[in-house]
């Protein structure tokens, strides 16, 4: 199966069809917008939020994320934090704990 690529172009030759292309494309024609990186989770702006367990606990409500091996837990943000820190440690971990 040829990709598309390798696929033939048929030209816009028929009024009709460049009609349903300005349908399909809402009317807007040109390059498209480029694409917006933005990281999937946003850094917690909390001083000591994930800084590894073999430093002294940064706050008084910081909960600690055990990881295993050796690597040291983290202390993370109750809530939010803390679930993002317990499904990277299980991501690294391939889920056992």
């Amino acid at each position: 199966m040829p990709t598309q690529d390798q696929r033939p172009r048929i030209p816009e030759t028929s009024d009709n069809q460049r009609k349903a292309r300005l349908a399909w494309n809402k009317g807007e024609t040109g390059a498209g917008k480029p694409a917006v990186i933005s990281p999937i989770v946003e850094r917690c702006t909390v001083d000591g939020c994930g800084t590894t367990a073999d430093q002294p606990k940064p706050r008084p409500s910081m909960q600690l994320v055990p990881a295993l091996g050796q690597e040291p837990g983290r202390w993370y943000c109750p809530g939010r934090c803390t679930a993002i820190g317990q499904a990277l440690t299980d991501l690294r971990t391939g889920g056992h704990r």
